[in-house]
């Protein structure tokens, strides 16, 4: 969302996703936050042509899956809302990544630090040097 909205850490956010574009970073998204992101451009104004090149450009991106979140992940979900706190779109991320067994999220939200089996970094901290 920060690209697509020209937020404060866009450009930082635009070469991290150049490097999952390019299959040089492993990432994962869910199916849930994609649709998430859609929501928030259509909210700010973006026309059905930006959604549509928002969603077919995902398709480009070698390094990337979108992992589909079932009924039941949404149930276990609930599990990290309660030990955690977090809000649902964030417990969701977390059941994303137990069921995929990742361990490293790229956040700006300090909140994932409270979990102690996440390693939570940057868009910055990851460019290359």
């Amino acid at each position: 969302m920060e690209v697509e909205l020209a937020q404060e850490h866009a450009e930082a956010c635009k070469g991290f996703l150049a490097r999952v574009r390019d299959g040089l970073v492993r990432a994962a998204i869910t199916d849930f936050h994609v649709d998430s992101v859609v929501l928030v451009m259509e909210n700010y104004g973006k026309s059905w042509r930006d959604l549509a090149v928002f969603l077919a450009s995902l398709f480009l991106y070698r390094g990337l899956v979108v992992y589909p979140v079932g009924m039941g992940g949404r149930l276990k979900a609930i599990h990290f809302m309660r030990e955690y706190g977090l809000d649902f779109d964030d417990a969701l991320a977390l059941q994303a990544m137990r069921d995929l067994s990742i361990r490293t999220l790229v956040s700006y939200e300090e909140i994932f630090d409270s979990v102690d089996w996440v390693k939570r970094v940057t868009p910055e901290s990851l460019a290359e040097k």
